[in-house]
C-alpha cells in the first residue's frame, strides 16, 4: 500500500491534460538539450580562452626573452621597455590592461628575483601554496646565463575574456529555446484540435443515436479511436435490437399461458361441482407451474446474456456437482420410466461459474428427458481433459432432423409436431452460457445408433 501511495505521489507532477503532457515532455527535452549545449559551449569557450592565453604568453615570451638576458644593471629597464612594447602591441594601457596584461619574473640560478613587472608577486608564480591549485597560467623560458623567465597570467583572465562571447551565444540560444517552446505549444494545440472537434461532435449527438460517427477527415491517430467507437456503437445497437426482440418474444410467449391461467381461475370460481372444481384447480396449478418455469427460464437467459465481465468463476468439483444435479432430476426421469445414467470420475477440480454449469446440466438433461419417449435411456458423461472437461448428454429418443439442429438454439423455438409443452429457451440458454465460458457446443451421436447427443467442451481453466 505504501509503495502504491509513493508511486501516486511521484506521478502527481504529470499534467492531467494530454496537450499539457506533450508540451511538458517536449519542453523538458528541449531544456535538457539547451543545458547540455550550454555546458559544451562553456567548456569549449574556456578551453579556447586558455589556448588564447598560452598564445599571448608565448608571444610575450619571444619579446621578453632577449631583454631577460641583459646585464643585471640594465635588466629592469630593458624588461620595462619590452613590456611597454608588448602592451602597445596588445592594445592595452595601464588602466584598462591591469587585469588582462600578463606579468613576468626573472630568477637566477641561486633563486634570487632579479626583476619583475609591477603587478607580479614577490614569490614564484609557478610555486602555488600548499594544497591549492596555482592561480596562474605560467610559461617558463630560458634566456641563458642560468636565468629563468616566468611569464604568467591569472587563470580567471581567459574566462573573463571569453565571457562576453559566451553570454552572447547563450542569450541567442535562449532565444531559440523560447521560440521553439512557442512553436511546440502552438503545434501541440493545433495538432490535438481534431480530438476536441471529435469530442464536440459526439457530445452534440442526441441520446439513443447509435449511427456511426462521421468525421470530415480521418487522421492516423484518430482513425483507430473512431473505428473503435463505431464498433462499440454497432455492438450496442445489436444488443439493443436483441433486447427488443427478446422482450417482444417474452411478451408473446407469456400472453398465452397467462390467458390460460386467467381462464382456469375464472372456471374455478364459477364451477359448483367438486369434481369440476378439482379439475379446474389442477389445470390452474399446471398453468401456474408453466408460467413459473417460463419466468425462471427467462431470468436464466437474461443472466446468461450479461457481459462476460460479470462472470464469477470459482474452483469446484464438477463431478460432485453433476451428481447433485442428476439426483434432483431423477424423479422426473422416474415419472417417465426413463433410465438416467451418469458416467463420471469420482472427482474433477475445475474453475467455472457454478450457476452457469448448473443451468447447462439442468437444461440439457431436462430436454433429453422431456423429448424422449417413455422407457428410453439418457446418459450423462463427464470426461476430464486436463484442467478442462467435456460434458455430454445422449439419449436414444427420436433424434432431430439435420435441418432443425441450428434452429433449436434460437429463443422460443420448439420442434414442430412435438407434444411436449416446453419454453423453447433451454438450448438457447446452454448456447449463451457456452459462449460466455469460451466452450464449444456440438451435436454428437445418440445411444444405440439412434437418438441425439450434445457435447460441450470447456477450455482449460
Amino acid at each position: 500500500m505504501s509503495q502504491r501511495s509513493a508511486s501516486l505521489r511521484a506521478l502527481r507532477w504529470v499534467p492531467a491534460s494530454l496537450s499539457s503532457r506533450l508540451i511538458a515532455w517536449q519542453a523538458l527535452a528541449l531544456l535538457l538539450a539547451w543545458l547540455t549545449l550550454a555546458a559544451l559551449l562553456t567548456w569549449r569557450v574556456v578551453a579556447w580562452g586558455t589556448e588564447e592565453a598560452n598564445a599571448r604568453l608565448q608571444q610575450m615570451g619571444t619579446i621578453l626573452v632577449s631583454a631577460a638576458a641583459s646585464p643585471e644593471a640594465e635588466l629592469a629597464e630593458r624588461l620595462a621597455a619590452a613590456d611597454t612594447a608588448i602592451m602597445a602591441l596588445l592594445g592595452l594601457d595601464e588602466t584598462v590592461g591591469s587585469g588582462l596584461h600578463p606579468v613576468y619574473q626573472v630568477w637566477d640560478a641561486e633563486g634570487r628575483l632579479l626583476a619583475r613587472s609591477p603587478r607580479a608577486p614577490q614569490t614564484r608564480v609557478d610555486d602555488p601554496a600548499s594544497g591549492q591549485a596555482s592561480p596562474w597560467v605560467v610559461q617558463s623560458l630560458d634566456p641563458g646565463q642560468g636565468r629563468q623567465l616566468l611569464i604568467a597570467e591569472p587563470r580567471d583572465v581567459p574566462l573573463s575574456a571569453a565571457m562576453p562571447v559566451l553570454l552572447l551565444i547563450l542569450k541567442s540560444q535562449l532565444g531559440v529555446f523560447l521560440w521553439h517552446g512557442l512553436v511546440i505549444w502552438f503545434s501541440v494545440r493545433l495538432g490535438l484540435r481534431p480530438l476536441a472537434q471529435l469530442a464536440q461532435r459526439i457530445a452534440r449527438r442526441p441520446a439513443g443515436d447509435l449511427a456511426p460517427v462521421q468525421v470530415d477527415r480521418l487522421y492516423t491517430e484518430t482513425a483507430p479511436l473512431v473505428s473503435a467507437l463505431n464498433g462499440l456503437l454497432a455492438r450496442e445497437g445489436q444488443r439493443l435490437d436483441a433486447e427488443r426482440r427478446f422482450l417482444a418474444d417474452a411478451a408473446h410467449e407469456l400472453r398465452t399461458p397467462l390467458a390460460a391461467v386467467n381462464a382456469q381461475a375464472h372456471l374455478l370460481l364459477s364451477e359448483q361441482e367438486p369434481q369440476a372444481r378439482r379439475e379446474a384447480a389442477g389445470a390452474l396449478r399446471a398453468g401456474i407451474a408453466r408460467v413459473s418455469h417460463l419466468l425462471a427460464q427467462l431470468l436464466t437467459l437474461a443472466r446468461a446474456e450479461t457481459a462476460v465481465q460479470t462472470l464469477k468463476p470459482e474452483r469446484l468439483d464438477a463431478a460432485a456437482l453433476l451428481r447433485e444435479r442428476i439426483a434432483l432430476l431423477a424423479p422426473l426421469a422416474r415419472q417417465r420410466g426413463i433410465q438416467l445414467a451418469l458416467l463420471a470420475p469420482d472427482h474433477h477440480e475445475t474453475l467455472l461459474e457454478r450457476s452457469g454449469l448448473c443451468s447447462v446440466v439442468d437444461n440439457l438433461v431436462d430436454n433429453a428427458i422431456r423429448y424422449s419417449p417413455n422407457g428410453a435411456r439418457v446418459e450423462v458423461s463427464l470426461e476430464a481433459l486436463g484442467t478442462g472437461m467435456a460434458l455430454a448428454v445422449r439419449d436414444n429418443g427420436p433424434g432431430l432432423a439435420a435441418a432443425q439442429r441450428d434452429r433449436v438454439f434460437e429463443r422460443f423455438y420448439r420442434v414442430p409436431g412435438s407434444a411436449e409443452q416446453g419454453t423453447g429457451l433451454g438450448l438457447a440458454i446452454v448456447k449463451r452460457i457456452a459462449e460466455r465460458e469460451g466452450a464449444t457446443l456440438r451435436f454428437v451421436d445418440g445411444l444405440d445408433g439412434c437418438g441425439l447427443g450434445l457435447r460441450i467442451s470447456y477450455p482449460p481453466s
